[in-house]
């Protein structure tokens, strides 16, 4: 009976350790699994901040070489104008330089925290190569990594001043070099930044390479200032990892990401412990500036790695217990199944504290957009309101101006609906009713689209049949959103024909798609006849960011059927059975007050 017992509970051990050991290595590449993505994802964010940064030095630099002021310099409205562009960049660029023609130094604006100037001195002495560069062919240039000091390199970026439109000389009608503004990176300013954007991942390794090859930030301390294509850097490496045999891993790793620029991420042991490896190109304006290279120890994974050893131990042990003592078997499996309990009871509270963070984290984003769409509409309302004046009073400047009132006005719709998604997810949509004209507002709309559609030579009709109400009671501002987004779809993708805006009672036929209980609504139709609507978009039309166009964000769509839904509507769309566009159709309840107050003929 004994020997039964021993067996049996020796088998049911082994299965059991078989079983934990299949579990336990399955969480572990679970972990090992997010800290990858993580790694990724950082490192993409990472490269979008740099870019972006890159690219606002990049405008200031031509805004700066296009200024007035620079080309006539007058000096101290170019101070003013240089500083501004260090404000723009503050803690990423170390200076802002005017050269003149002859490459003498004009003035320079210093970043906030370096007040010394030793830095403009070091970029100056080795910036004149470069200059030179700029002054023969006159285009913007920038410099791979150059060595400031031992430890410290940098880049430059600069930009050809060139007087375009004579205000030297306006007898001369050649295009004369006024001398070049540039902007100074230091990798300590460098570093500073990307540790900044890395409080979560205090462990990560982090290095920038140049488009050669050259080490501007070396994760790896020392190397500053070495190719990674060199043999030396062979060398150095396989000293520091004491000869590891792993050493070329890295290496490869440095040099892929180099030689091959795209996303990617891969698995390296240094001396013995595991570390995930991500990398990807900061390109602007079509430059490959820098490659970024971060490496992310695997301290979670580690951590499981060592639970799992240990209850490994323990099954063996107990294992062991059971084949000496039938007792044992029972009093082992009874000790072990508290421990595991209290495993897992430790990781579901884990787990709970980290579904807490997450639910905060999310909530928290939902207020950032909230808050960052507030914020944006206060500066675009004073581009668009000095543009407009300045648009007004002064000439010559049409070119100009229009794109900033165009590109203004656009960032005002694309704020408008971020912030419209926001309070949709939030549901905190709100409709501010009133009785209103239907027509008179549809009208309104057709005519702040005739001058795009007359450019396009597109012609806008009006239908209103006999028996729809004039009156209904609903959110103006709201309703004159979805007609405005489904008019701009039909002109967006028609580029020659009809766009037909008609209204009638929903007792009508249009395309089988009225059904009994829009019989008493208001029905509004915008048919084109355009490309129509691609059978691979028919499904998530109304989705977030469901768009096949290169100009649009895909939330008109979303944003518009959210409205009509919240006034107890209904929107759908469909090809038109010629084969020639498409019909947006959505439907408005009658109120029964607001059809008191209009007289049917």
């Amino acid at each position: 009976m004994i020997s039964a017992i021993v067996a049996v509970g020796i088998l049911f051990s082994i299965l059991t350790y078989q079983y934990y050991i299949r579990n336990s290595s399955e969480v572990q590449h679970i972990a090992v699994q997010h800290i990858q993505n993580t790694t990724l994802v950082k490192v993409s964010d990472l490269t979008q901040i740099l870019k972006n940064k890159l690219d606002l030095v990049s405008v200031n630099l031509e805004m700066l070489s296009s200024s007035q002021e620079i080309l006539e310099g007058r000096l101290e409205s170019s101070k003013i104008l240089l500083n501004s562009a260090q404000k723009t960049t503050t803690n990423f660029v170390d200076f802002y330089s005017w050269v003149g023609s002859n490459g003498t130094s004009i003035w320079s604006s210093t970043n906030l925290n370096d007040t010394s100037g030793e830095k403009i001195k070091q970029f100056s002495n080795i910036a004149e190569q470069y200059f030179e560069k700029v002054k023969d062919t006159r285009v913007p240039s920038y410099s791979n990594a150059i060595q400031l000091t031992d430890d410290q390199s940098g880049i430059l970026i600069l930009n050809p001043i060139i007087d375009t439109q004579n205000y030297i000389t306006p007898q001369n009608n050649t295009n004369e070099f006024r001398g070049a503004v540039m902007a100074g990176i230091s990798s300590e300013t460098l570093d500073s930044f990307l540790q900044s954007q890395l409080p979560p991942l205090a462990s990560a390794n982090i290095s920038l390479v140049d488009s050669r090859g050259m080490l501007i930030l070396a994760g790896i301390p020392g190397y500053s200032g070495t190719s990674i294509f060199d043999k030396k850097f062979d060398s150095m490496i396989g000293r520091s990892l004491n000869e590891n045999i792993h050493e070329k891993n890295l290496i490869n790793v440095f040099r892929t990401a180099v030689s091959s620029p795209e996303l990617d991420t891969t698995e390296i042991i240094l001396d013995g412990k595991e570390y995930t490896a991500s990398f990807a190109p900061v390109i602007s304006n079509g430059v490959h500036y820098f490659t970024i290279i971060l490496i992310l120890p695997h301290t979670l994974a580690s951590s499981l790695g060592d639970l799992v050893a240990q209850q490994r131990n323990f099954a063996v042990m107990a294992t062991m217990i059971i084949i000496g003592s039938a007792v044992g078997i029972f009093f082992v499996i009874t000790y072990w199944n508290k421990g595991l309990r209290k495993v897992v009871y430790i990781q579901t509270k884990e787990l709970q504290e980290t579904t807490k963070k997450l639910t905060y984290h999310d909530k928290l984003q939902k207020e950032f957009i909230d808050i960052a769409a507030h914020e944006f509409r206060t500066p675009i309302q004073s581009v668009l309101g000095y543009s407009e004046m300045i648009h007004t009073n002064l000439k010559n400047f049409d070119q100009y101006f229009d794109r900033i009132i165009r590109n203004a006005k656009r960032l005002q719709k694309l704020t408008e609906d971020v912030l419209d998604v926001s309070r949709i997810e939030g549901k905190n949509l709100q409709l501010i009713k009133s009785y209103f004209d239907l027509n008179q507002t549809i009208k309104h709309v057709i005519e702040d689209h005739q001058k795009e559609a007359m450019e396009k030579d597109i012609r806008i009709s009006f239908e209103s049949k006999s028996d729809v109400f004039n009156t209904v009671f609903a959110d103006e501002a709201r309703l004159q959103q979805v007609i405005d987004n489904l008019l701009s779809n039909a002109i967006n993708f028609t580029s020659k024909g009809n766009v037909v805006v008609s209204s009638f009672r929903g007792k009508q036929k249009t395309n089988g798609e009225i059904d009994v209980s829009d019989k008493e609504s208001i029905v509004v139709e915008i048919m084109d006849t355009g490309t129509g609507i691609n059978p691979e978009m028919m499904p998530r039309l109304f989705e977030k960011f469901a768009t096949r166009s290169i100009s649009g964000t895909g939330l008109g769509l979303y944003i518009s059927k959210s409205i009509i839904d919240s006034h107890g509507g209904r929107i759908w769309a469909y090809n038109n059975k010629d084969g020639k566009g498409a019909t947006f159709t959505f439907t408005l309840p009658v109120d029964k007050k607001a059809r008191n107050r209009t007289r049917i003929p």
